[in-house]
């Protein structure tokens, strides 16, 4: 316990407080969420209990935080401190398969810039030209120039102890300690500070935090660009002005500085665990990512259309985290993940995970599509028109997916009050004494909760709608049309603009009425898409809005499989509401059949049972260039 106190505060060079340490020590419960904070004297007196006679550990009682004894002199003020701010100039990103080809170093004590080294490198390779166009540095330049193990001595020498500072410090102690194992076989062990991570924090509304746009911005001058020397003492300038702003927030000491720049927006350490490399090496390709604790719990499942932009963003200090989020990366120890062919398959299989084995940091259906239905319950004695998320399993008429939920409500209240529909919750018992809602004052409805209309009325309000949905009636259209002119004619400008604006809307409801219909009515089709085997190609057969199979195929037989698997199924439950385990497949699969950007596959629309063995031929052409274009694209890679 005591070494894992002390490792923890020897990443935490401003110190901890109690409760922090017993959250390092405690961090979850078994479902994967923080324990609750603790009473600040009692937690005081269980870590005293267990570290406070130990002289590694030093404790200021006053404002409650713990330190490593080591770390004493990260106690002074950070304008007291003395910093290496450097920079270097390379042949390309990665260490050892790129060198270095220029090395500066500006000192600063006491809040001013002493001293300065400066150096150009043989990097021994070749320098490319979009490096030499960038920095100015050719190879005649650094021919007869130190190879950097000979200059590396003096480097370390100027160094010193002191706090070594860098723009983006990631990418520069990258290099030099590769450079340190080489020389010295270990790396430097000079606290850092990096004034791209402080900049983050302290300017989260900048839209720009380079080097430029920070010198920019502070009004630093820069006479030359991305070369080493210059670019390390706009970096030493723009370090002052951070110090002294961090100084503004009460990060005053120098651990406090350095803590601050790993802070998240909840003002705790951003930690990750997930080695870099590991997230660097993840497959640039759909999949299925699932995140575990340190004792190989699941704690959550997602899915993503580029596993390592979208791993990796967990893990990016980002202002936008929530705090669930937050909690999560600080929790996570390990990612484990499986690729998929298409975005379609990975969003199925997270659905399928996730109803299975319920991981405890996924919410309740915030893995689905965003899309929105309108669904008229037909079952009711007076039908309401009402919004909601996903088909349920009723006999309901759906009508949709639209885009958004706003669309969708914008959608509900302009057709229940041209058809006079209840949008209320609930089934109706009309009673002559109730008086109606505010819809039904303003006209917005027929009312017949106190039995204006009759259920007969009603049920004609209800067929008129079904009628103009199906193409059949087109009266209210055509009296919109009549009062817009009429009002334009008049000169009442405001209301014809009005009318317009609601005829358009009604002509969009109606378009993706007549489009996309059939995904939540019928919803019978054949789904071709990429997989991750290039000798394959996934296939999902839908019928009646079920997903019936989901299978990879290879050749004309396995088509014909599919083929009689529709014949069969095609009526055997047209008339079966969706079951509760089929919902969140019918909705991903409703929400991608509508989006017209949707990745590279075949659709093909069921629309008998006989369709596909009709197809066939047409199908098996498909089939063949998807099996071409993924031979093609494995070739390639």
């Amino acid at each position: 316990m005591r070494q894992r106190l002390y490792d923890y505060l020897v990443q935490h060079p401003g110190g901890a407080t109690s409760d922090e340490l017993l959250r390092h020590l405690f961090p979850t419960d078994q479902r994967g969420r923080s324990t609750p904070t603790r009473n600040p004297e009692l937690s005081a007196r269980i870590v005293n209990t267990a570290i406070g006679a130990d002289p590694h550990f030093s404790y200021d009682s006053t404002h409650d935080r713990w330190h490593v004894t080591t770390n004493a002199f990260l106690h002074q003020t950070a304008s007291d401190a003395t910093f290496t701010v450097i920079d270097l100039e390379t042949t390309g990103l990665k260490p050892g398969a790129a060198g270095i080809t220029e090395i500066a170093a500006v000192r600063v004590e006491n809040g001013r810039i002493t001293s300065e080294f400066h150096s150009l490198i043989n990097p021994g390779r070749r320098i490319p030209f979009a490096i030499t166009q960038l920095t100015g540095i050719t190879e005649d330049m650094v021919r007869s120039q130190p190879v950097i193990a000979a200059i590396f001595p003096q480097f370390l020498n100027f160094l010193g102890s002191a706090v070594l500072v860098a723009h983006n410090a990631d990418f520069d102690l990258g290099f030099l300690n590769w450079e340190a194992h080489h020389s010295t076989a270990s790396s430097l062990f000079n606290p850092s500070l990096c004034t791209l991570r402080l900049a983050r924090r302290l300017l989260p509304t900048l839209r720009s935090r380079s080097l430029d746009a920070l010198a920019a911005h502070f009004g630093v001058a820069s006479q030359t660009h991305h070369r080493a020397l210059e670019d390390a003492r706009v970096a030493a300038e723009i370090l002052l002005i951070l110090l002294e702003q961090a100084a503004a927030l009460s990060f005053r000491s120098l651990g406090e500085v350095l803590d601050f720049q790993h802070s998240a927006r909840d003002g705790r350490r951003f930690e990750v665990f997930v080695p870099r490399p590991f997230l660097q090496r993840l497959p640039e390709a759909p999949g299925v990512y699932r995140m575990l604790d340190g004792e190989g719990r699941l704690l959550y499942i997602g899915k993503a259309k580029n596993l390592r932009r979208r791993v990796s963003s967990y893990f990016t200090n980002s202002s936008g985290h929530s705090d669930k989020v937050l909690d999560l990366v600080r929790t996570v120890r390990e990612v484990t993940y499986e690729q998929t062919g298409s975005e379609l398959e990975a969003s199925l299989r997270e659905a399928a995970l996730i109803r299975s084995l319920k991981p405890s940091y996924n919410t309740l259906s915030k893995h689905l599509p965003r899309v929105a239905f309108l669904k008229l319950t037909r079952t009711h004695s007076y039908p309401r028109l009402t919004i909601t998320a996903k088909p349920g399993t009723d006999r309901s008429l759906y009508l949709g997916p639209f885009r958004s939920r706003e669309f969708a409500e914008k959608a509900q209240r302009l057709l229940a009050r041209l058809f006079g529909l209840r949008t209320c919750q609930g089934n109706l018992t009309p009673n002559p004494s109730f008086t109606p809602c505010l819809s039904g004052q303003v006209g917005a409805c027929t009312t017949p909760c106190n039995g204006t209309v009759t259920r007969d009325v009603y049920a004609g309000q209800v067929g008129a709608f079904l009628s103009f949905l199906n193409g059949e009636d087109s009266t209210v259209r055509e009296s919109i049309i009549e009062k817009r002119d009429r009002l334009a004619a008049e000169l009442r400008f405001e209301g014809a603009a009005r009318l317009q604006h609601e005829l358009q809307l009604l002509d969009q409801i109606v378009h993706v009425h007549n489009r996309l219909h059939w995904i939540v009515t019928r919803a019978h089709a054949l789904i071709l898409l990429p997989s991750r085997d290039p000798g394959a190609v996934q296939a999902y057969l839908l019928l009646n809005g079920r997903l019936i199979a989901g299978e990879q195929i290879r050749t004309r037989l396995d088509l014909e499989c599919f083929s009689s698997m529709a014949q069969e199924h095609f009526q055997t439950d047209q008339d079966q509401p969706l079951r509760p385990e089929e919902i969140d497949a019918s909705v991903i699969l409703a929400a991608w059949l509508r989006d017209p950007h949707r990745e590279q596959g075949a659709v093909f629309e069921i629309r008998e049972p006989s369709t596909l063995a009709d197809q066939l031929a047409e199908i098996e052409v498909a089939l063949g260039d998807l099996l071409r274009i993924a031979h093609a694209a494995s070739g390639d890679a």
